[in-house]
């Protein structure tokens, strides 16, 4: 029997590189979800900045930065505390969807909302008329977070508890991955006043976000909602919104003096021949021409073009 060849070559330490690996880690985003959730917020940005510039009478600006996804134990241990930590259910989907503000951004609307000015304050816990306050505020982003979901999947969001200390809340399993929407909130009126805002859904969410955007390519939702026209009860009522049909005639040049001695049965002779096409204009934009005439005992318009595009 042969022995095995051994080597006298020692194992070199400097030679070897050893790098931490979190396995929870999940790796980068899929630009495709990155794309969907963003198409998706734009009406959550939109829905959430009205709420709350009608409640502080000042015009306050949502606006997405980023999308991430983290672990549920990472996302608790990088929230600050104190901060505002508010659970909210989307039935009929499982999981819960979570919304945290800074405690000084709460506060300065708070304040706002109270009559001052939105002065800055020190970082506390809010107090329990503080907290009842800030219940309310909370309470606007329920029907943004239904409008944005709306599109894909009829959901009917509740506002649950509220936790300042971020490690009380036990919302999901720690490894569950987390997807963070992060926006800006910034007050531009008054004391100008910027802050945080994340809104993170756990997996059972984002798979029915993904799953339903998939369906929706197929009956061309998805595209509607990318050319900015929502499936959404707006766009629906859109089409039954009055607008004013103004028809003008060819100008006519009248002397100041004249249209000061006008009097009842005077009549003015205009430079609009009897023949020629009138046009018809919604706001500035020209929609239509035609001749205007009598139909019983009611004015009329003949439509002879129609250019609306």
């Amino acid at each position: 029997m042969t022995a095995a060849p051994t080597t006298d070559t020692p194992l070199r330490p400097d030679r070897v590189t050893v790098a931490p690996f979190d396995f929870r880690a999940t790796g980068a985003i899929a630009k495709e979800l990155v794309r969907r959730l963003e198409l998706l917020h734009e009406v959550f940005s939109r829905a959430l900045g009205n709420e709350l510039s009608n409640a502080l009478r000042s015009l306050v600006r949502i606006e997405l930065m980023s999308v991430d996804q983290v672990s549920y134990d990472e996302y608790v241990r990088s929230a600050p505390n104190p901060t505002v930590l508010c659970s909210m259910a989307t039935p009929p989907l499982a999981g819960t969807v979570l919304v945290e503000m800074s405690t000084q951004m709460a506060l300065n609307l708070v304040d706002r909302l109270l009559g001052g000015n939105g002065a800055s304050t020190v970082v506390r816990r809010p107090t329990a008329l503080e907290t009842s306050i800030i219940e309310d505020l909370l309470q606007m982003f329920v029907e943004p977070v239904r409008q944005t979901l709306e599109p894909l999947i009829e959901v009917e969001p509740a506002l649950g508890g509220i936790e300042y200390n971020p490690h009380f809340l036990q919302a999901a399993n720690p490894s569950d991955t987390m997807t963070i929407l992060s926006f800006s909130l910034s007050i531009v009126q008054g004391v100008r006043a910027e802050g945080l805002l994340t809104v993170a859904y756990p997996p059972p969410v984002v798979d029915a976000i993904t799953e339903r955007a998939d369906a929706a390519v197929a009956d061309d939702r998805l595209p509607a909602l990318e050319a900015g026209i929502p499936d959404s009860p707006v766009a629906e009522r859109l089409v039954d919104a009055p607008v004013t049909l103004r028809v003008e005639l060819r100008p006519t040049a009248v002397a100041a003096a004249q249209i000061v001695e006008l009097r009842p049965g005077d009549v003015l002779t205009l430079d609009h021949r009897v023949d020629e096409e009138v046009v018809g204009r919604v706001a500035e934009m020209e929609i239509l021409r035609g001749r205007i005439g009598r139909n019983g005992k009611n004015l009329a318009l003949q439509l002879t073009q129609w250019s609306a595009r």
